[in-house]
């Protein structure tokens, strides 16, 4: 199984002119849904996953130990298909794109970008939640004397707008018994606000775990809050598996195959989860302190691969706030958004193999 590296560069060019083909009449994917039939020198057809990433190969969580593992081979390959996992340093923004261009067939990433995809128009299907948890911080700077959450009151801090940073910031701030009036909030992107709070032009910023480790390391910040120690009802979030809803009616076997691969490494992360904070430090470069920083002290509702009702209802708690914050103006019907039945089917055949 290989990864595409792709830079930020190269796929805006590869994704303008797949959008520019398709509005000449050309959607770049074939009468079975499938994309591009794209083959493999070996004969395999290729199945493209698309996650987000700080730039690195690793697509965390159950789907990068199901790669990492051979899970997904061991699935995919006798039904004559192969997954290249592929990274995007440029996000939501640019795994939407490549949905929309047909270059994707699935999305593994935060629940928050699913579902502006979804409401914004982009016909996907929700398959499974992959795990529930936080990576946020709040990172502030050691000479803005704030040493509490009170403290941040009159402070400036910088996050990103449009984004799970929004989120976490206004819970953090509704935690402390304020409110975005209370503070002077800077939209940026995240290395902007750890420079910024580098030079101390903001008193904090939102980071996710290890960035603002060298500022700490330094003297100049301290982390203040931490989303994954935080209450997980308020400030954990499903990341999910999403798929193009012509690819995944036409490729039905292949859905339940990735899914059977993603609950086979569930259950490795779940019944040792020491060897998987290791492996993911290996392979994310991150160190294991840092991995091990944002670990949910419960494996099992972390890590597990299901549409519980619990996940369910943050999913849609999550929608409200993008509704009443401008994020989005369409609601997400959920009820034909989730197709279970992939995750069902894949959950009975893992079982009865297990026999």
């Amino acid at each position: 199984m290989r990864s595409k590296k792709i830079t930020a560069a190269v796929l805006g060019i590869v994704l303008t002119l797949g959008l520019v083909v398709s509005g000449c009449g050309n959607s770049g994917t074939s009468s079975d849904g499938s994309a591009k039939a794209e083959t493999k020198k070996d004969g395999y057809q290729v199945v493209n996953i698309g996650f987000p990433s700080a730039g690195y190969q690793w697509a965390e969580g159950a789907l990068a130990v199901a790669e990492e593992k051979g899970y997904l081979d061991e699935y995919l390959n006798p039904l004559g298909y192969d997954a290249d996992l592929i990274p995007f340093t440029g996000a939501a923004p640019a795994i939407h794109e490549a949905l929309v261009s047909g270059d994707l067939d699935y999305a593994y990433y935060a629940g928050f970008a699913g579902i502006m995809a979804k409401s914004n128009g982009i016909d996907t299907k929700l398959l499974t939640v992959t795990n529930f948890g936080s990576v946020w911080q709040l990172a502030v700077s050691t000479d803005s004397g704030i040493t509490s959450l009170q403290d941040l009151k009159g402070k400036t801090i910088s996050y990103q707008r449009g984004a799970t940073p929004q989120m976490y910031i206004l819970k953090v701030l509704q935690e402390a018994g304020l409110t975005a009036d209370d503070v002077q909030l800077v939209n940026s992107t995240i290395p902007e606000g750890l420079s910024s709070l580098s030079t101390g032009a903001v008193d904090a910023a939102v980071v996710t775990y290890g960035q603002a480790d060298s500022l700490v390391e330094q003297g100049k910040a301290t982390i203040l809050h931490k989303g994954v120690e935080a209450d997980p009802d308020t400030f954990y979030e499903p990341n999910v598996l999403t798929g193009r809803s012509d690819y995944i009616s036409a490729n039905s076997d292949v859905t339940v195959a990735i899914i059977k691969a993603m609950l086979n490494a569930s259950n490795d992360i779940i019944s040792d989860p020491e060897a998987f904070y290791e492996l993911s430090a290996e392979k994310s470069g991150r160190t294991l302190e840092q991995v091990k920083s944002v670990a949910v002290s419960d494996v099992q509702l972390g890590y597990s691969i299901s549409l519980d009702d619990r996940y369910v209802s943050s999913l849609k708690n999550i929608e409200q706030f993008e509704l009443d914050n401008g994020i989005i103006t369409n609601q997400v019907d959920f009820d034909s958004w989730i197709d279970s039945s992939y995750l069902e089917k894949a959950v009975q055949e893992y079982q009865e193999s297990a026999q």
